[in-house]
């Protein structure tokens, strides 16, 4: 059956979402994964690639004087994660889609993603809980779900799922930066509407928040999470510095985890980044982070930003959560 998928990036998260492209050729066997892109530069980069089964959609295709609203008093991100759930209507109501995906650009497929579509059976709608280790627990702040495979049948049960996210979306405002109201407003759906489906596949959104609740191991060159093979990996906080070093996240991440489920992130996204330098040489975007600092540079340049910058380092190194690796260190 022909599966399809979307998602949301812009230049700075780009070799992310072809990587994440290249992930579902890989493993799932007939798909269409829809790219909304968020800038000029995406959309003209996914163009001249090229890929049949990587669609690119222009943002400005969902803008109306309401969003448009939206748009003015939200941040940057907060404006992406407003068009989730346009993003997804949208494209049930262009292409006349019997179901859509919407998958975080962020993630990586390691196994096929049929079985999760067997486990949503007939209902409407899917719903992958963040399952948090233990100590790890953030269900105040970002709900007992996340926004990461989320299923959405042409039909008036998802509709209607799709109409309360989008209101909820449209409430994200700059002035509010650590609120999520369309992230904590997926615990209601199993409550409020009928047809949507919990996911209980282990190997589902596996993440830096719940990894350290499993035993974590590799099978014939697939992840493992308590002996059931990882779906999908979601890798929030994974950044690249301006020194070139990559920043894992700040959760606990064991060795096992680091070789078996990061190791190929990297190498994935190296191979995402040529694919886009062969179509376009002059492609240069990423989001960079900044350092923290080092004793020694904090000594050179004593200041109370740089101070702040050295005592977070200081705090991960102490809690077991500095993941921070040079290139060399994945060669």
């Amino acid at each position: 059956m022909h599966r399809s998928y979307c998602t949301l990036f812009d230049k700075n998260y780009l070799y992310q979402g072809v990587a994440l492209h290249d992930s579902l050729v890989a493993h799932s066997r007939d798909f269409t994964l829809y790219a909304l892109a968020m800038d000029d530069e995406a959309f003209s980069l996914l163009g001249k690639l090229g890929r049949e089964s990587l669609v690119p959609v222009r943002v400005d295709d969902l803008l109306t004087d309401e969003v448009r609203a939206v748009r003015a008093r939200t941040s940057h991100g907060q404006f992406c994660w407003a068009n989730q759930p346009l993003l997804c209507l949208h494209l049930l109501d262009r292409f006349g889609l019997d179901m859509v995906t919407y998958l975080e650009s962020d993630s990586l497929f390691f196994a096929d993603p049929e079985a999760l579509f067997e486990e949503l059976g007939s209902n409407s709608v899917s719903l992958v809980p963040h399952n948090y280790s233990s100590g790890l627990d953030q269900k105040d702040k970002s709900g007992v779900f996340c926004v990461q495979f989320n299923a959405f049948r042409n039909d008036a049960r998802a509709r209607a799922v799709l109409g309360e996210w989008k209101v909820e979306n449209f409430k994200y405002d700059k002035s509010r930066p650590l609120y999520y109201p369309g992230q904590i407003c997926l615990d209601s759906w199993p409550e409020k509407f009928e047809g949507v489906k919990i996911i209980t596949h282990k190997g589902a959104g596996v993440a830096p928040w719940n990894v350290r609740g499993y035993e974590v191991s590799e099978r014939n060159g697939t992840p493992h999470v308590d002996g059931v093979p990882v779906v999908f990996y979601h890798y929030h906080q994974y950044c690249r510095l301006r020194s070139g070093d990559h920043d894992l996240s700040g959760y606990p991440l064991s060795k096992t985890v680091i070789d078996t489920l990061y190791r190929p992130y990297v190498t994935a996204l190296a191979r995402a980044e040529q694919a886009v330098k062969k179509v376009d040489p002059s492609f240069n975007f990423r989001r960079l982070y900044d350092d923290p600092m080092s004793l020694g540079g904090l000594l050179q340049a004593p200041s109370k930003e740089n101070f702040a910058s050295y005592r977070f380092r200081i705090k991960r190194r102490v809690l077991g959560r500095f993941n921070i690796y040079p290139d060399h260190f994945f060669s």
